[in-house]
């Protein structure tokens, strides 16, 4: 019986070493396994590393068409706007195709997918393309591959636009600029004849004056001459609202806060700017407002053998104001002048063409440009106080003896005599004098004075003396005030926020100019990029730089 016993006990003891030690903790057999979670966290750990790896998947093919997209379209643009250029020889399709065999996508792209139109100035391309991109990862869900869609329209035009060229013709502008061999105006002169044939004949070959590409009546430029005043011509002035105090000359003196508003409206009533030398002493020379037939303003000009005559005619003297030819720029670029124009248009000074100028800024496909140049920076600028503009002036002259003044001073009643330094009670020719001649001796008696006194009016007193003269007798008050730099570099700043703000699009040229005048000229200008800084040598470069953008190309969509 023991024996037994100790048999058994062994048997167990062997049977207990075959099974794992966790089953013998637990129970024993396979009830112990089967109760057993060890190892599941691996399998959902594969089941995690698998999403991963897909989500991380799609991301590469994400990434992969996108790169694929970006270079389709800007493949795409790029050939657009070759195409579209009025310069480019070969068919649109050509183009295009070249393109894209070039950046081998030939296989994405047929001729059928590109359209063009065209007119003897505008040329507007069309294109779309489509690329199938295999996936690698996304295949897993069932998406095998995905579509990489470009499009885009490019159209160069020169068509609709309205340009205003404002030049300086102040006197600095006949000094020599040693960078471009020769004076400042003649490299003007140059300059802007290249810029009229550009825009309105052949925009691929800046000397072009005849086989013009350029569609007749399309494009028009108002040139716009400035020194110390802006010569508006009486043709112009007849179709505003502008004093009568005389009829010598053709300008226009604006309040500061006409300076905020792009447009000169004719039914508000300007003064009529006088016509006087505040600048020598007795005979006047140099007048605020000049009369030369050279300085005056060329409007909306359709011909461009008129434009490169009046060019060619420009010279250089006087004050420099470039808030005045901005003004005037702008003006004739604002739908406010309408009105003008039509009138214009009655009188023959404007071509029957443009009876529908300017444009709306709200209508389509207009461009609107002003160029404005300098040489320098804006100086003094003179005007006449009100009470010195029209009416007697005091001053009194003999029909005989023309410079026989007489200058009246209220306060005594009496008439001072510059000829002889003498006060009388009445002027030169209204009465009788005490005078003294003979040879051998002197014979003195009262005698009646020759001729009459005649009073000028203010108006004619300008046209005959100057404001120096004019200022000796000091009892006659001043009749001057004046704008220094500031106050019109303020008014300049101030009419080229308005233009900008309706959408004209500014062009600024430093011609050979100082630090401070580049500066208030690149803040003019539509942006940094829309200013440039040059010297003789580049002058002409920049205008045809200006003209060619001006009919740039453009990405419609």
């Amino acid at each position: 019986m023991a024996m037994r016993e100790r048999t058994e006990r062994k048997g167990a003891d062997a049977h207990a070493r075959t099974v794992p030690w966790h089953c013998r903790r637990r129970g024993r057999g396979h009830g112990a396994f089967g109760r057993d979670e060890s190892g599941s966290l691996v399998v959902f750990a594969l089941f995690v590393f698998m999403a991963m790896l897909l989500v991380g998947g799609m991301a590469l093919d994400l990434v992969r068409y996108e790169t694929h997209r970006a270079r389709l379209q800007s493949t795409l643009d790029r050939a657009v706007l070759a195409a579209a250029s009025l310069n480019q020889e070969l068919s649109p399709e050509e183009v295009v195709l070249d393109y894209f065999d070039r950046a081998d996508l030939g296989a994405y792209i047929g001729a059928d997918d590109i359209t063009a139109t065209a007119s003897l100035t505008s040329r507007r391309v069309s294109a779309s393309a489509d690329m199938d991109m295999p996936t690698t990862f996304m295949r897993m869900l069932g998406i095998t591959d995905l579509q990489t869609p470009a499009a885009g329209t490019a159209e160069e035009s020169a068509t609709r636009t309205e340009v205003s060229l404002v030049v300086d013709v102040s006197g600095s502008m006949g000094w020599w600029s040693y960078s471009g061999g020769r004076s400042k105006i003649d490299l003007l002169r140059l300059a802007a004849i290249q810029f009229v044939n550009i825009l309105m004949c052949d925009p691929s070959d800046p000397d072009a004056t005849t086989d013009c590409t350029v569609e007749p009546d399309t494009v028009s430029i108002t040139l716009v001459p400035y020194a110390q005043q802006v010569l508006a011509g009486e043709s112009v002035l007849d179709q505003l609202t502008v004093t009568e105090e005389h009829e010598y000359s053709s300008c226009i003196t604006f309040e500061a806060e006409d300076f905020e508003d792009a447009a000169i409206d004719p039914d508000t009533l300007y003064k009529r700017t006088g016509h006087f030398d505040a600048y020598y002493w007795s005979s006047p020379v140099w007048w605020e407002c000049s009369i030369d037939a050279w300085r005056r303003i060329l409007p909306m000009e359709n011909e461009p053998q008129d434009l490169r005559d009046a060019i060619i005619d420009l010279q250089a003297s006087g004050n420099t104001s470039i808030d005045l030819g901005m003004k005037w720029g702008s003006a004739f670029l604002d739908p406010a002048f309408q009105p003008v124009v039509q009138g214009l248009v009655d009188t023959g000074y404007v071509d029957a063409a443009f009876d529908d100028r300017p444009f709306s800024y709200s209508e389509n496909g207009i461009k609107k440009v002003i160029v404005l140049m300098t040489d320098g920076v804006n100086t003094t600028q003179y005007y006449l106080n009100d009470g010195y503009r029209s009416g007697p002036s005091g001053i009194y002259y003999n029909t005989v003896y023309p410079d026989r003044v007489s200058v009246y001073r209220a306060a005594t009643d009496m008439f001072y005599w510059p000829h002889t330094g003498e006060w009388q009670d009445h002027p030169y020719g209204a009465g009788s004098s005490y005078s003294c001649s003979g040879w051998w001796w002197w014979s003195c008696s009262w005698q009646d004075e020759p001729g009459s006194a005649v009073e000028y009016s203010f108006p004619d007193l300008w046209a005959n003396y100057t404001i120096d003269w004019y200022e000796q007798f000091w009892w006659l008050g001043t009749p001057v005030s004046s704008n220094g730099g500031w106050t019109k570099d303020a008014q300049l700043d101030a009419i080229c926020s308005a233009a900008k703000a309706q959408n004209i699009t500014v062009y600024t040229i430093g011609f050979e100019v100082t630090s401070a005048s580049a500066a208030v000229m690149r803040s003019c200008a539509s942006s940094p990029a829309h200013y440039f800084d040059v010297d003789g040598a580049d002058l002409t470069d920049a205008f045809a730089a200006i003209a060619r953008q001006i009919s740039a190309l453009r990405l419609v969509n």
